[in-house]
């Protein structure tokens, strides 16, 4: 595993880049999670002129009630398709969002990379 900063540098978004799944990375997201991945990728294009919802990668956010569970309490569930190109970005982004939760979810994607944040 190795190991960064939690802090943002362009080694970090290499690094992500290269370990994210070719086939793009995919998650499904309820609660708190869902709404701060709603927000990082409803910045559309930020500061740095980067995006991380670009349809043209393979990139794809979508909500979905998954099949079996419709009318239970568990909720719709926001389903995610992030390119190896994108998820860098999407992760900067939850990093310097200022909110816990979102640097949790950060901290975690990236340990699911194989890189770990302290």
């Amino acid at each position: 595993m190795k190991t960064f900063s939690f802090a943002w540098t362009d080694e970090l978004g290499v690094e992500i880049g290269k370990f994210a799944p070719r086939a793009g990375y995919t998650m499904s997201l309820v609660g708190e999670d869902r709404q701060n991945v709603v927000t990082a990728v409803n910045q559309g294009i930020d500061s740095r002129l980067e995006a991380c919802f670009v349809p043209a990668r393979g990139d794809c956010f979508k909500f979905q009630t998954p099949e079996g569970i419709r009318g239970r309490i568990s909720g719709t569930r926001l389903e995610c398709k992030i390119s190896p190109r994108s998820l860098p970005v999407l992760i900067r982004r939850l990093m310097e969002s200022g909110d816990e939760a979102a640097e949790a979810l950060a901290s975690g994607i990236c340990q699911t990379l194989d890189i770990e944040l302290i």
